[in-house]
């Protein structure tokens, strides 16, 4: 094989959280699109504020259902990878995961028929659809998110080959922790959305959403504070004592407060990542008049920093466990270390995934170069132009 069995598990651990980071900043910049759109009531005349919400969801309407791509190779990663992730994960949470993806199914006709019909009840209906198919998903990602730093109530059984919940797993995500993390995710995807309309409208209603970007940009930066302040001295972290000999449910944790920083502790370096955050989040915020274009990217790599520095903060972890057993509390969590499928396993869905995500993202930068080709922005002229081709 080209790599041994611990490498190929730290590779996959990357490639996994390098799949939510891409789905995190295209489908994320989707969300904080539409989550808006219900809310640009800027004009007295709903016309008015019609176009200007037909000009941003068409920004979003060439690339938004590709960007649902990475959220299907994540989930097929999971049950090739890291199976026991993907039975606890989605056994425990499946009323929230079922609800996400009712939702999800307002977008397609949501995108599709808003502008099918002129009626401006029509029309509302759909802007309310695409919110709640955005802000739904958001925060329940979010609370799933917060939550593992606390914990799922779980166990393995060794008979059944399966995880236990004990009591109510979806009432497990809500706690103060996972609701500051759900605002942050939301906060985060309202700034990339106004980033991106900022450099793709024109004029006035461009302006408007660079000013609006301001808000979005401090709230984030006040919630990641609270969230790296909870995590240094509020919130008990799991460090990892002594990993069994085999892979089985069985490490010994111990729970103090701020342990959820101590690979920050032994790996300095890893405080580049929040740092990084801050930065980015502030030259977007510096450069979103200047340089639009350099203002949305910077607000994509806050994005996967913020995503980094959490998956950093829970290494080897990747569903710690909040039962209680005879090993003590954390000794059921899953783990890169036990949960990983067979070395054979992990090779060759790392040669399927390589190509594929090579030519995935080949693809989508196409997609996006063809789309925005002839005009780099939208205005209300463009619009009037393609009345009958737009959304």
């Amino acid at each position: 094989m080209l790599f041994d069995y611990t490498t190929l598990q730290l590779i996959w651990w990357a490639i996994i959280v390098f799949i939510l980071i891409l789905y995190a900043t295209t489908a994320g910049c989707d969300f904080g699109v539409t989550i808006m759109m219900p809310f640009m009531t800027r004009h007295k005349n709903f016309k008015d504020n019609d176009i200007e919400r037909r000009l941003a969801l068409n920004t979003i309407a060439p690339t938004w259902d590709g960007n649902q791509t990475w959220i299907i190779i994540a989930g097929g990663a999971l049950f090739g990878i890291w199976p026991a992730v993907y039975g606890t994960v989605f056994s425990g949470l499946y009323p929230a995961l079922l609800l996400v993806l009712f939702t999800l199914f307002l977008r397609p006709p949501g995108f599709d028929y808003r502008s099918k019909l002129e009626g401006d009840g029509w029309r509302k209906f759909w802007d309310w659809g695409l919110f709640i198919s955005s802000f739904i998903p958001l925060i329940i990602f979010g609370l799933v998110l917060g939550s593992l730093f606390y914990g799922l109530p779980f166990y393995h059984d060794d008979f059944m080959m399966r995880s236990v919940y004990i009591g109510n797993a979806f009432a497990s995500v809500l706690s103060p922790f996972a609701v500051l993390v759900a605002l942050l995710v939301l906060s985060m995807s309202l700034t990339h959305g106004c980033l991106h309309l900022n450099r793709r409208l024109d004029g006035e209603l461009g302006c408007y959403f660079r000013r609006l970007a301001n808000i979005f940009i401090l709230s984030s930066l006040i919630l990641m504070t609270l969230g790296f302040f909870m995590l240094l001295w509020v919130l008990p972290g799991m460090i990892v004592i002594q990993m069994p000999q085999t892979l089985t449910y069985n490490t010994q944790v111990s729970l103090i407060t701020g342990g959820w920083m101590n690979n920050y502790t032994l790996h300095t370096w890893m405080w580049l990542v929040p740092v990084i955050c801050y930065v980015m989040l502030i030259l977007a915020w510096l450069l979103k008049g200047k340089n639009a274009a350099l203002a949305y990217w910077c607000s994509a790599l806050s994005i996967a920093a913020v995503m980094y520095a959490g998956a950093f903060a829970l290494f080897p972890f990747v569903v710690p466990s909040s039962w209680v057993g005879n090993a003590g509390l954390g000794s059921q969590s899953l783990t890169i270390w036990n949960v990983s499928s067979s070395p054979y396993s992990l090779m060759g869905m790392f040669y399927i995934t390589v190509v594929s995500m090579i030519l995935i993202i080949s693809y989508k930068f196409w997609g996006f170069r063809v789309a925005w080709r002839n005009k780099a922005k939208l205005d209300k002229d463009t619009l009037k132009n393609n009345e009958h081709t737009f959304y």
